[in-house]
């Protein structure tokens, strides 16, 4: 069945779905792009551009990764398994209902997407500020001891060393980074807290957007053990990039933060696809997705889609 017949039904269904999960659903569209969020990010990363996707009549689907939105120690408790399996899952599930399936993610769900295409087809492949090293011009020399982290304490130990996100936060927009800024602040971060165990003592309740919670904008630290699960699996994605056949869209920042364009020419050379465009960004940070050229972001993926989209059934019977 595709998603033109009960498509809205089908989405509305999709297995592991979270009450932070955002679908926007196009009644006769044949296509689902599935967007993926950052590790100890949140689904509004990629709201921007899912609704710019959607005005162009797709489909769009943002997962919520196991172990955000929610209490840290949930985010703590995840791993990298838990994350490409969740991925999998779901994609799986719309594979069965449409006819056209893309998937795209920023920093590590970038590399989530690569990997659940080895195992679930899709008609091409969005990658945005892939990180598979820490390169970039504002990373703390702390995570250069992270090989030895890693290596030498356990894991129960690993749950209890952290590191700080800070200034600029991957973006570049003076507004926006004020506002992360703001909600990162721990006074901020405690009233999110108290705000989903007693509601009623903080008003209503407020929609994600306005919340100070991990809902709206994440986590801010990394523990140690977050940081070796995203070891792993940059290890495991490097080791398969070869494979990696799919049409791919590589969207990086010149001037990433947190990880360098090294990080997207590595890719680009490094998958087998025949199809693959990698554009470099100005004026921006790691986050592309929320930051200054959000809307070169959104042009630039519905033109990939547009280009590898196959025509619907009733094209073919024209034809």
């Amino acid at each position: 069945m595709h998603l033109l017949e009960g498509k809205e039904s089908a989405l509305a269904r999709m297995p592991g779905a979270r009450s932070t999960d955002i679908l926007l659903a196009a009644p006769s569209s044949e296509t689902l792009i599935y967007l993926i969020h950052g590790v100890t990010g949140t689904p509004l990363e990629m709201k921007y551009l899912g609704r710019r996707l959607f005005r162009h009549g797709w489909n769009v689907y943002l997962p919520t990764l196991p172990g955000h939105c929610s209490r840290y120690r949930e985010m703590v408790d995840s791993d990298e398994k838990e994350w490409l399996s969740h991925v999998e899952m779901q994609l799986s599930y719309a594979r069965l209902h449409c006819r056209n399936l893309f998937v795209a993610g920023l920093s590590a769900g970038a590399l989530l997407a690569l990997e659940a295409s080895l195992r679930v087809p899709v008609e091409g492949i969005g990658v945005f500020s892939p990180t598979l090293f820490y390169d970039g011009w504002n990373v703390p020399w702390t995570l250069k001891l992270l090989p030895f982290g890693i290596k030498c304490l356990p894991n129960f130990l690993q749950r209890w060393f952290f590191h700080i996100d800070g200034a600029p936060y991957g973006i570049k927009d003076p507004a926006l980074q004020g506002r992360i800024r703001e909600a990162y602040h721990p006074v901020a971060l405690m009233k999110g807290t108290l705000g989903r165990y007693f509601p009623r003592a903080h008003g209503s309740v407020q929609s994600p957007e306005r919340s100070r919670s991990s809902e709206a904008v994440g986590y801010p630290l990394f523990s140690l053990k977050t940081l070796a699960d995203l070891d792993r699996m940059y290890a495991q994605v490097r080791d398969h990039l070869h494979r990696v056949t799919a049409p791919t869209l590589i969207l990086q920042a010149k001037e990433d933060d947190f990880t360098s364009p090294k990080n997207a020419e590595f890719i680009y050379r490094a998958i087998a696809s025949e199809e693959k465009e990698l554009i470099l960004l100005d004026d921006c940070y790691h986050v592309i997705t929320v930051d200054k050229q959000r809307d070169r972001v959104a042009e630039e993926m519905a033109r990939f889609v547009e280009r590898q989209s196959r025509p619907s059934e009733n094209d073919d019977l024209d034809v």
